[in-house]
């Protein structure tokens, strides 16, 4: 019978084969073949130190009692037995739906006269599929960066403080990396790509060149 506390989604996830998990768009989200892990969203209350020493996860506790953990597949069941541990869901893959997004995102209107709202020193952040930070539109008229950090969780090596994935590329290194004369010695200094081109899409309502359209 299906765990209660455990989302429907990843029931049926580890219901199935890997097999099977692989040919569809969802179930394989946040599973790791090689050590056949998983990295799920936890919903707590207490303290869960003492389920990650317990249980060996790694943990990166978010706000309101929500970590994210990566856990041995063959421990949910254990994980979803404690008392503090009140629901377990799987990441879910984001889609890709920009489609004029100036209008959508109703920035027209605030830079009218009217309200002349341009966005001077608001930090926007954006989780996407990367970001060509050697585009014009983040780049100031010096032709250094407008990126204050790059976090990319496909490159392993140097994450943020506090999380276990990925590499964090600061302001200082990506100024570095567009010093160079030509994007191939740029990728060998910071590799981060944008393959889709949605993730430098994204921004680009927010930026003051606005060189894509």
């Amino acid at each position: 019978m299906p765990d209660g506390k455990i989302d429907n989604q990843l029931n049926l996830a580890l219901d199935v084969s890997e097999q099977t998990r692989e040919k569809t768009l969802d179930l394989n989200v946040g599973y790791q073949p090689v050590t056949r892990t998983w990295e799920l969203i936890v919903k707590y209350s207490g303290n869960i130190a003492r389920i990650a020493e317990e249980l060996d996860l790694i943990v990166v506790p978010l706000q309101n009692e929500y970590a994210i953990i990566t856990i041995r597949e063959d421990l949910i069941d254990r994980l979803s037995d404690y008392q503090e541990v009140e629901f377990i869901e799987k990441p879910k893959r984001m889609f890709y739906e920009v489609n004029q997004g100036r209008t959508a995102s109703c920035i027209n209107p605030l830079q009218t006269s009217q309200f002349n709202l341009f966005g001077r020193g608001v930090i926007v952040g954006v989780i996407d599929s990367g970001i060509d930070y050697s585009h014009p539109d983040f780049r100031n008229e010096d032709g250094t960066t407008r990126i204050l950090d790059l976090w990319d969780q496909t490159i392993p090596g140097n994450p943020p403080p506090g999380y276990a994935i990925g590499t964090l590329y600061t302001r200082e290194q990506i100024n570095e990396a567009l010093a160079l004369p030509n994007s191939m010695e740029r990728q060998t200094l910071i590799p981060s790509t944008d393959l889709s081109g949605h993730g430098t899409h994204v921004p680009c309502p927010n930026t003051k060149n606005q060189n894509l359209q």
